[in-house]
């Protein structure tokens, strides 16, 4: 079984943790979990590492040395709303915790938004996952880790032709070699 793995990094204990298989185009969740913190993500992690081919994540892997990023600009222009946070604006654990899972995991990491994801893309069958699991839960912790292993699923498979790191021009440096950001469709 292939797995794509989905993160949700938060404070204390609202780290969302996904493991996902697509079969016929539909995401079907494996597991999900709500875990302490980064150092407990990865534990979950280890159980799923072996079978997964990438790891999709609800946190900023590349960096911008201007204060903000041009793709968090275009996604701003395009979208509106207020969604989209600046990187010099972000004040949680969020970016911290999903570098340090994504670069000791070791597999293609994929940056994902997913409230931005959900309100815009139409993608019906993750909206559905994403409200059950919210439901279950009566927090966004385990459906948002849902949306990023579905946008790593799709990013890896290329059926998301779009990364937002090379697409939209800026001066970035990216927190895991190889990291990209995949869209559904130009910005």
């Amino acid at each position: 079984m292939t797995l794509f793995l989905g993160y949700d990094p938060g404070g204390k204990g609202k780290n969302g943790v996904a493991a996902i298989q697509v079969i016929s185009g539909e995401p079907e969740v494996v597991a999900k979990d709500t875990v302490r913190d980064a150092a407990e993500a990865l534990s979950w992690f280890e159980d799923h590492a072996r079978t997964a081919v990438a790891l999709g994540i609800d946190t900023l892997l590349a960096w911008s040395p201007k204060g903000g990023r041009a793709c968090d600009d275009a996604l701003r222009r395009k979208y509106g709303g207020n969604s989209v946070v600046a990187q010099n604006s972000l004040y949680s654990s969020m970016t911290p915790n999903g570098a340090i899972v994504a670069k000791r995991l070791g597999l293609p990491v994929y940056e994902s938004h997913p409230k931005l994801l959900l309100r815009v893309s139409g993608e019906h069958a993750i909206y559905e996952i994403y409200k059950n699991a919210v439901s279950a839960t009566g927090a966004d912790h385990e459906g948002d880790a849902i949306v990023a292993a579905w946008c790593a699923a799709m990013g890896h498979n290329r059926i998301w032709a779009v990364d937002l790191y090379v697409d939209v021009e800026d001066d970035i440096e990216l927190v895991v070699p190889e990291a990209r950001y995949p869209w559904f469709e130009a910005v």
